[in-house]
């Protein structure tokens, strides 16, 4: 099993696809240097937006992704024997495509969204006891308990030896708008997993697992605001990414 501790070195040091492709080309300046990473990144994001729609909208995503690989194709091609000057051109334009590729890509998957996952309906606060799933038990029509990888420990203090003297830590308070819900969930979930709280025994599955949860939470959340639900796509995105690293790194360790 791998633990959160060996993998991430991993994480911080290791290529993605768009990266490895690019680092092989690119070599040059400190500005060189940054615009490369800006493309390899722009890249990365672009392709990851396309694979969260393929799974809901096969075509559609094949046709991003299809975008996606033509720029870095280009890019790379285009690199080889290029000055300086060119380069960063080549670079910066890279980067400006991509970007507008997620943006179209993330436009795609809004709609796809709004009817697979949120069935074509604004959520209400009434909808949570059916619509949690595996996030999490509807206590009351205030509470939630959370179902976290990494749930909070339950010790209890020695004064809590009643009920109601001391709150359950994975008991959460349902906040309106819900986006503010999703903030205090995002915020216990990232403290769970923050440095100072993983340990050199902490499982790596329970890392990937915790940003998965997120990505899931911010997806359930996005069907509150139909219409204006971009930030909460975007948070999707941003914890499957992360969720997605870390599974790779951590399949690296095993090969």
């Amino acid at each position: 099993m791998r633990n959160a501790a060996m993998i991430a070195a991993s994480l911080i040091f290791g290529a993605t696809t768009a990266q490895a492709q690019l680092l092989t080309t690119i070599a040059g300046s400190v500005l060189i240097d940054r615009a490369g990473k800006e493309a390899r990144d722009s890249i990365d994001h672009a392709r990851e937006a396309g694979e969260a729609l393929l799974e809901r909208a096969n075509e559609m995503g094949k046709q991003r992704l299809e975008q996606v690989d033509g720029i870095l194709k280009n890019t790379v091609g285009g690199l080889i024997g290029q000055t300086e000057e060119a380069t960063l051109r080549i670079l910066v334009q890279a980067k400006k495509d991509a970007d507008a590729v997620r943006e179209a890509t993330v436009a795609d998957l809004k709609g796809v969204i709004w009817q697979a996952e949120c069935s074509g309906r604004q959520l209400l606060l009434s909808d949570l006891k059916n619509t949690l799933g595996g996030l999490g038990t509807l206590l009351s029509t205030h509470e939630i308990r959370l179902s976290p990888p990494i749930p909070e420990a339950e010790k209890r203090a020695w004064y809590c030896w009643l009920p109601w003297t001391c709150d359950d830590p994975n008991v959460i308070r349902i906040k309106e708008p819900f986006g503010d819900t999703y903030i205090a969930v995002r915020e216990k979930i990232e403290g769970s997993i923050a440095k100072e709280n993983v340990k050199e025994t902490t499982p790596a599955h329970r890392i990937v697992g915790s940003y998965e949860y997120l990505s899931a939470f911010a997806l359930k959340t996005s069907c509150f605001y139909p219409g204006s639900s971009d930030n909460w796509n975007r948070e999707y995105l941003n914890y499957r990414e992360k969720a997605r690293r870390w599974r790779t790194a951590a399949n690296i360790r095993i090969q």
